[in-house]
């Protein structure tokens, strides 16, 4: 009887123990999950799935997507803000992480603290685009419809607070027209509605934009680059309408706070083997991307410069959450 109350306790002092921080050498030890902040099939597919696939080929471990959108990109970053910090979930997310804590002041996290900055991985422009027939012709025919129609046309994107919604209510504000903001849980469903006539128009990456304007489905109004892309050479910025204006998006993978530090230069170094595979560089370029695969710091400068820039332009737009 002794033996087994103390073989009992013994037990159970083990499962209370903590559990002992993942190291480099045990890394990935199991699944390893990319929580992402949109619904699945949309632009970040393609650059969160080749992150994973490469990494899943390098460390011989398994990479997930795992998709959670909603809340302007909100409910897949408190998930991962929240998840254990021993190198089993990540956050492969966008600019729009920036711009959150001024569109939503109860977010209940700073993400400069919660979370550790991995690596910025790609950046990518905004486009505006509209599908194949629709009457729009160009950027200078929605400016001056949209102008003597107020609140006719209507714009989507993939969420509120969102960068493709701040890209539009941006363009609103300069241009100084009226168009009604719908939003999706995801640019693909905001294409769908598109394709179905229930939308005028949707900001998206330039990976949707090339995509769908190559296959004859949509066309590229405009896109939010200070100058024209080279995949697009006919398409103007509308900065060339609209001088100043910027709208460009960028991919970045965080983790929880508490990382192990073996496990973050385990991750960085991974990610560093990366940046001269002319193979993915040509991939991802064709789509609209500009592969990046930084450092920790470069992310982390980039998140400390833009939540003060968005919170300056939240601000001046008057946005408050729908």
């Amino acid at each position: 009887m002794i033996r087994h109350v103390a073989a009992l306790a013994t037990a159970l002092l083990c499962a209370l123990a903590p559990t002992a921080p993942a190291t480099a050498q045990d890394w990935p030890a199991g699944t390893v999950r990319l929580i992402m902040p949109v619904a699945a099939g949309g632009p970040m597919d393609l650059p969160a799935r080749l992150l994973a696939d490469r990494l899943a080929a390098q460390t011989r471990g398994t990479f997930i997507l795992e998709h959670r959108g909603g809340a302007g990109g909100s409910i897949a970053a408190q998930m991962v803000v929240q998840a254990p910090a021993d190198g089993s979930t990540f956050l492969f997310t966008t600019s729009s992480l920036a711009a959150a804590p001024a569109f939503y002041p109860k977010l209940g996290f700073d993400p400069r603290q919660a979370l550790v900055p991995i690596s910025l991985i790609t950046e990518t422009p905004n486009c505006l685009i509209v599908r194949a027939g629709h009457p729009i012709r160009d950027m200078a025919d929605l400016i001056a419809k949209a102008r003597a129609q107020p609140g006719r046309y209507t714009f989507g994107s993939g969420g509120v607070g969102t960068l493709n919604h701040l890209a539009g209510e941006l363009l609103k504000k300069m241009a100084g027209i009226d168009l009604l903001h719908v939003p999706f849980r995801g640019v693909s469903l905001g294409m769908t509605a598109l394709y179905a006539g229930d939308l005028d128009m949707i900001f998206s990456s330039a990976i949707e934009g090339l995509a769908h304007s190559r296959d004859g489905r949509a066309r590229v109004l405009g896109v939010g680059t200070p100058a024209r892309l080279p995949e697009l050479p006919d398409t103007p910025a509308i900065a060339e309408l609209l001088p100043g204006y910027v709208a460009t998006n960028w991919y970045g993978l965080f983790a929880p706070r508490g990382l192990p530090g073996s496990v973050l230069s385990r991750l960085s170094s991974e990610i560093a083997r990366m940046r001269d595979d002319p193979t993915l560089t040509q991939r991802t370029a064709s789509a609209g991307l500009t592969m990046i695969l930084s450092p920790p710091e470069t992310l982390r400068a980039k998140l400390e410069s833009e939540i003060p820039r968005w919170q300056r332009i939240v601000q001046d737009l008057g946005l408050k959450p729908e």
